[in-house]
């Protein structure tokens, strides 16, 4: 993650990652038959750790949990991890050259789109009706997602400091889904 954070995806070599892991060159051929393997797997297991951390309670409780807390869970991902997002948002542009990597990508935001429903649904419960519950699930997620992935790539995008008010500003929006027209 570190090379790939500071070298670029084209910019590492496998020279590199074995240099920085300290392991031999054939420890680490014995687990991975290339970079792009390699990159795959760092980024179905980056995902994972995010997903985990999205849709826990951090107190054990059961409460509703809101679009806004979701978010805010989310978009700390990318503020907490600046390497991981610079790596996430390079590997959105290897994708065109990288089939594989599509395949993670689309595996991936599948599972983090099924997470945010199963979490959003006693939220959407309380705001629609039983029949209209999974579709609201359904777009608030959507929405939550595409948040996600432009808050990553303007924070790729800045030299320097974290864009609060961009994220304070998404996380207004994010409080008021729901509030008007749920039922329609």
């Amino acid at each position: 993650m570190h090379c790939f954070a500071v070298n670029g995806i084209a910019g590492t070599s496998m020279a590199d990652i074995v240099r920085a892991s300290g392991l031999s060159s054939g420890a680490i051929y014995s687990h991975f038959d290339s970079k792009a393997e390699l990159l795959r797997h760092v980024m179905s297991t980056m995902l994972e750790e995010r997903f985990t951390a999205v849709t826990a309670e951090p107190d054990g409780s059961e409460a509703t949990v809101t679009p806004e807390a979701l978010l805010a869970r989310l978009l700390a991902g990318p503020s907490a991890n600046q390497a991981q997002t610079s790596v996430l948002v390079q590997v959105w542009g290897e994708m065109s050259r990288d089939k594989d990597l599509v395949l993670v990508a689309e595996d991936n935001v599948a599972h983090l789109r099924a997470l945010l429903m199963r979490t959003l649904s006693p939220w959407a419960m309380q705001r629609a009706h039983a029949e209209r519950v999974e579709g609201l699930s359904a777009r608030t997620a959507d929405w939550l997602i595409a948040a996600m992935f432009g808050f990553a790539t303007v924070l790729a995008l800045q030299s320097a400091g974290e864009p609060e008010e961009f994220q304070g500003n998404l996380l207004q929006a994010a409080r008021s889904i729901g509030d008007h027209n749920a039922c329609s």
